[in-house]
């Protein structure tokens, strides 16, 4: 495994040449298998804010699940295609985001009312080896941290801690915006087990640190600082949607005639991206050719 020793050069490099980006960093200690992957994602969750035009309470909201599914993305194979899905199903709310292998996340808040007993999140990941594996549990919360520790118990099985925070600035605009995970594997020492848990308990909430300007390799340090770090991963995040005109045109087409002929009495046919909000349009001349 190729690795970096997470040193005060090593420190300098990432503020460096991360300044102005967002970005994760996956560490390991030296010796136990132990993983720590923490994000930094302000101007991804700013930009979510203002392509949706969010208001305070929606853009927390959105940007925890834009984290979460970050968080997922984690356990994917790092710089691939692979994706991972994550949705909530609420009665007053759905949430949906989408992270790949590259650090590319994109997601919606929608404000519904369902007849639902039972709300419910769905992961599906697209490993690019057949039928996305898919995975429902109950949302057991109104906590997005809480539904995404119980994904992990459930349906990972991997001892798993984590946090997430999004803080605004009065304007109601993306302060600050992270989380970090920590998973413990099988093969982990007792004492390690121990005293990484205990560590993570006396860690101040999140918010509180991202309040501090702590960057993501300093946040491995302060889970992992006597245990030799060793970063092994690093990865630009972005708010990116693929979207485009060949996309938006293929949708149209699960349509029957008789809707199809039916919208475009009325007009052009519209296709709005509910990921990133661009509009396309199609007349009987595009819908043809």
């Amino acid at each position: 495994m190729l690795f970096r020793e997470l040193n005060e050069e090593a420190k300098g490099e990432l503020r460096n040449y991360f300044e102005d980006r967002d970005y994760a960093v996956i560490a390991v200690p030296k010796e136990d298998p132990v993983r720590v992957y923490v994000i930094k994602a302000d101007r991804t969750v700013e930009t979510a804010r203002r392509i949706h035009g969010l208001n305070p309470y929606s853009t927390i909201r959105l940007g925890e699940w834009l984290l979460s599914a970050l968080i997922l993305s984690s356990l994917l194979k790092h710089a691939s295609p692979q994706k991972v899905l994550l949705k909530f199903d609420g009665k007053e709310e759905i949430m949906v985001a989408e992270a790949d292998g590259m650090g590319r996340v994109r997601g919606f808040i929608s404000s519904v009312s369902q007849d639902t007993e039972q709300e419910t999140i769905t992961v599906i990941k697209e490993l690019r080896m057949g039928t996305p594996y898919t995975s429902v549990i109950p949302a057991i919360s109104k906590d997005v941290k809480e539904n995404l520790l119980y994904y992990f118990q459930q349906s990972e099985q991997i001892r798993t801690a984590l946090d997430i925070a999004v803080l605004l600035n009065e304007d109601g605009s993306v302060k600050h915006a992270g989380a970090y995970m920590v998973q413990t594997m099988g093969g982990t020492s007792p004492r390690v087990e121990k005293l990484l848990q205990e560590r993570i308990k006396n860690l101040p909430p999140y918010s509180h640190i991202l309040s501090l300007g702590k960057r993501p390799e300093d946040v491995v340090e302060d889970i992992l600082f006597d245990m030799e770090p060793r970063i092994v991963g690093l990865k630009e995040i972005e708010y990116y949607c693929p979207c485009n005109e060949e996309i938006a045109k293929a949708s149209l087409s699960l349509l029957s005639e008789e809707e199809m002929e039916e919208i475009l009495s009325e007009g052009p046919a519209e296709v709005v991206c509910n990921f990133c909000g661009r509009v396309y349009r199609f007349d009987r001349g595009a819908l043809s050719s």
